[in-house]
């Protein structure tokens, strides 16, 4: 006797109000790139972040989408609100340890 089974659930998807836009996410590897060169390069900057070096490296890849979390922690360590970073206005001075302002 043939036994009849539920179809299996389609996969759960993020919602599209938190995926970054192409352009958006352009604009969030180019400011993990300016924010690790002010810092002191990607591991610096996955310490201040909070997370794996390896996060930090696929944020940055023009292969991958950077994820509006990450923009979000990104703007944390900027100090600068997400708006910013999304907008590609983000202007990062290097800092300068042992020189007088």
């Amino acid at each position: 006797m043939p036994r009849f089974t539920d179809p299996a659930p389609e996969p759960k998807l993020r919602a599209d109000a938190f995926k970054l836009t192409r352009e958006e996410a352009q604009r969030v590897r180019t400011a993990t790139r300016k924010v690790a060169a002010a810092r002191g390069g990607f591991i610096a900057l996955s310490v201040a972040l909070g997370v794996s070096t390896s996060a930090v490296y696929h944020a940055a890849n023009p292969k991958r989408r950077p994820s509006l979390a990450f923009a979000v922690r990104l703007a944390a360590v900027a100090g600068v609100p997400v708006e910013v970073i999304l907008s590609g206005k983000l202007a990062v001075a290097p800092v300068v340890i042992g020189v007088a302002a």
